[in-house]
């Protein structure tokens, strides 16, 4: 009989427990913060568009080099497209900038991430390429969830 008000003390401290620690690991990775951001600020990218930054036990975080998507309609296109892929996550609201950040699962390989940020790249290029400028702008009407 005593054994039940135990347990339901032991399940709500694992819980806070569990709870506490994801909220410590979220906090770390951080990219509407301006001091997070600033930690990054030195990364060189050397010419390719994402770069592995920061890792941990179950994700990989990269960052993105959105000055070779300088259109919004690129950034814009770009996420939309990460948002129906199965590999990259967008962790990162702020298009403005010019280093956007994503989360990988770390199942997937530094070389897996990469092919699939440069495909996702890629498309967005052609599709700003063959679009006209009214084209583009009638799709960000009915797409840009991003102001």
């Amino acid at each position: 009989m005593k054994k039940a008000p135990f347990f339901c003390i032991l399940m709500i401290l694992l819980t806070f427990s569990f709870v506490r620690g994801q909220e410590a690991k979220t906090s770390t990775i951080n990219p509407e913060d301006p001091a997070f951001r600033e930690k990054f600020s030195h990364l060189n990218f050397d010419g390719k568009f994402y770069l592995l930054a920061v890792k941990d036990a179950v994700n990989n975080y990269y960052m993105a080099d959105f000055t070779q998507l300088p259109q919004k309609f690129e950034r814009v296109y770009f996420i939309l497209l990460v948002n129906k892929s199965d590999k990259i996550v967008s962790i990162d609201s702020d298009l403005s900038q010019d280093r956007v950040w994503f989360m990988v699962n770390n199942k997937y390989s530094d070389k897996e991430a990469g092919v699939r940020f440069d495909q996702l790249r890629d498309q967005t290029l052609k599709a700003s390429a063959t679009m006209t400028e009214e084209e583009k702008a009638s799709w960000m009407l009915k797409n840009d969830k991003f102001n």
